[in-house]
């Protein structure tokens, strides 16, 4: 099958390249349970035989294994500490080699032992620092025993198998939407913290209405000397700030002298760890010598500037203090004043005092609301970024469903009418709907069943916009949950910092591959173990640029189906894709036609390869291992005649 979204095409399309997909040239291994074999692989269908316990399964986990597509032990499933001790007892202090061919005709060599990485040489046996998964961008679809039930019940499975038809864009496309979540995950950690100064404001705020009209009761409104009195008291409150921020500058300029001092340590220390000690004993001495006073020259960009901010810093203090110096002289004959002007009134000098208190707390106050117009308005400008960014990720998201649902669309053309593919947009909200119950910790509800609820009507961006708001009444309504229960839940969710996970928690496009069962489509999940893998097993075979390597693909499955199913589309996919089969089933080599087929056999303390060939040269051996191996002889002769 040929998708639309594969960049293969267009390199197949070369007349310079002479082969569209990657091959597996041999697998060698020294040492271990398979010392001293040897597996040179056909372009077509290979196939390897033998009875249990000989290596069949070691030697398709050894090509996994240098390859670097081990499973990732983190997931926590069984098989994956299976396959890793599978490939560590059999291999030992043995090596593995592989030799492979890239689409585009290049050959390389790489040979690992266990634990230890892959070492890449070029076609000519020179080392070269490149991976095979990675820089080389070879790799193949390798799955196990009973791996291809699994994807059948499990959507997560399901959509990584999508992926692979699609696997560059997709991934570009995954890689742009991370980044654009740790985005907002900072925007709207910042929000918070804005929201939460802003609110610890709001709640002293409107005590200035109090305090200004306390003041105007206090001021003198009669007499000569009225607008004299109310100016000194207003000066003496402005005399407390102007003092106030003499100390603030000094505080911040002694911050940055010492804060780009450590900054400067910070660097050279860094770099002085990065280097190290031991590197300079080895061989590539000169190298790291270089790299060391190129870091050198680096730091001491760093140190040279040191001075300058320290000459800076210093004049700007001594400024300071002459300033303060000169102010303090200057307040003092103000507060003189002030005190002659207020001894004139009798009633005025009874309550100096408390005018003088309400003066201050009114010029905080006054600070303070500054202070919140300006958070307001930043916080403006910040939410209107951060509407950007849930737009940009939206669209980001948007891309990559449009990719799956190509690759679905190309699915279901290329298997109708037996199998069907569809991919909904968002459709697992299961991660959302656990990530809402973990933040709901703590809330004082009884919150599965609201979580659940919240979930079913509310988007996770729909959900963090109410709680910014604090918009309790459309949380009860577009929630449908109590108004009480909103009014907490928004409460408790504003004391968090995890709302830009919640922004940004993945609604999971979800799969569905079905099979048609008479008139009706049927979901793999809900299907028979053997009908499960009549679902999955032809999507794996459609054509690909990678290998494909399976371990018995016959598992559950009737002679009849392993017939008209898997023996049919192997003989379709092995003309456009390499195919390495460990398999127990005569029709798979004989009614696919292997091009070669290694017999493996065994003493209990070593396995080894006993023949190797066409079907034709190793006949004798298919008809005594493999089960129903006489009867499939005797009908591939009546089919074709041989």
């Amino acid at each position: 099958m040929q998708l639309a979204v594969r960049k293969v095409d267009a390199v197949s399309a070369d007349p310079d390249v002479g082969q569209s997909h990657h091959r597996i040239l041999s697998l060698s291994v020294t040492g271990g349970f398979l010392d001293g074999t040897r597996l040179e692989f056909s372009d077509g269908l290979n196939c390897i035989i033998g009875g249990r316990g000989t290596g069949k399964t070691t030697a398709l986990e050894f090509i996994r294994y240098i390859l670097g597509m081990m499973p990732d032990a983190a997931d926590g499933r069984p098989r994956s500490r299976a396959i890793e001790g599978h490939v560590r007892g059999n291999l030992g202090s043995g090596t593995i080699h592989l030799e492979v061919e890239t689409r585009h005709g290049t050959r390389y060599r790489a040979e690992r032992p266990w634990g230890d990485d892959v070492q890449v040489l070029d076609a000519d046996g020179e080392p070269i620092p490149v991976t095979l998964d990675r820089d080389l961008v070879f790799k193949a679809d390798i799955y196990s025993q009973n791996e291809i039930e699994e994807i059948a019940t499990n959507p997560r499975f399901q959509l990584s198998l999508i992926d692979k038809f699609a696997e560059e864009a997709i991934r570009e496309a995954t890689a742009d939407i991370q980044k654009a979540k740790r985005a907002i995950e900072q925007s709207a950690l910042e929000l918070r913290n804005l929201d939460h100064r802003i609110r610890e404001i709001e709640d002293v705020v409107p005590d200035i209405e109090v305090v200004g009209k306390r003041l105007q009761e206090m001021q003198v409104v009669e007499g000569e000397d009225a607008d004299l009195i109310n100016t000194a008291h207003a000066h003496k409150a402005l005399r407390t700030r102007e003092t106030e921020m003499i100390a603030d500058l000094r505080t911040a300029v002694t911050s940055a002298n010492s804060g780009f001092k450590r900054f400067v340590d910070a660097v050279a220390e860094n770099c002085s760890h990065a280097i190290g000690e031991g590197v300079r004993e080895g061989p590539n001495e000169a190298l790291f010598e270089e790299l060391e006073t190129a870091a050198s020259e680096f730091v001491d960009s760093f140190r040279a500037a040191l001075p300058e901010i320290q000459s800076r810093c210093t004049a700007l203090t001594t400024r300071l203090d002459d300033v303060a110096a000169r102010l303090a002289a200057d307040h003092a004959r103000q507060e003189q004043h002030y005190r002659d002007v207020i001894a004139r009134s009798a009633e005025e000098k009874q309550r100096a005092s408390e005018r003088a208190k309400l003066q201050q707390r009114h010029l905080t106050l006054t600070k303070a609301r500054h202070e919140m117009d300006g958070l307001v308005r930043k916080r403006k400008k910040l939410e209107s970024t951060h509407r950007q960014m849930n737009a940009k990720l939206s669209e980001l998201r948007d891309r990559r469903f449009q990719l799956r649902k190509q690759v679905a669309e190309c699915l279901s053309r290329s298997l109708a009418p037996t199998i069907k593919v569809v991919v909904t947009q968002a459709g697992d909200r299961s991660d959302y709907e656990a990530l809402l119950k973990e933040m709901l910790k703590g809330c004082g509800l009884q919150y599965n069943r609201i979580a659940a609820r919240i979930v079913e009507n509310l988007s996770p961006e729909e959900l963090s916009r109410i709680v910014r708001k604090g918009d309790t009444a459309r949380l009860a309504e577009d929630g449908n949950i109590a108004a009480d229960q909103a009014a907490r839940i928004v409460g408790h969710l504003q004391e968090t910092d995890q709302i830009g996970r919640l922004e940004t928690i993945d609604l999971e496009d979800e799969p569905l591959i079905s099979l048609k069962d008479g008139a009706d489509y049927k979901n793999s999940a809900d299907l028979s173990t053997g009908q499960r893998c009549t679902v999955v097993l032809p999507i794996l075979l459609l054509e690909s640029e990678r290998p494909l390597l399976i371990d018995q693909p016959e598992d559950n499955l009737d002679n009849a189906f392993v017939y008209d199913t898997i023996v049919r589309s192997l003989r379709n996919a092995k003309g456009g894709r390499q195919l390495i089969f460990v398999t127990h089933n005569p029709n798979i080599p004989v009614l696919g036609e292997a091009d070669r087929v290694f017999v493996f056999a065994s003493d209990g303390r070593q396995g080894t390869v006993t023949h190797r060939g066409t079907v034709e040269d190793v006949k004798e051996q298919i008809e005594h291992l493999l089960e129903g191996g006489k009867e499939a002889f005797v009908l591939r002769m009546q089919k074709y005649g041989h």
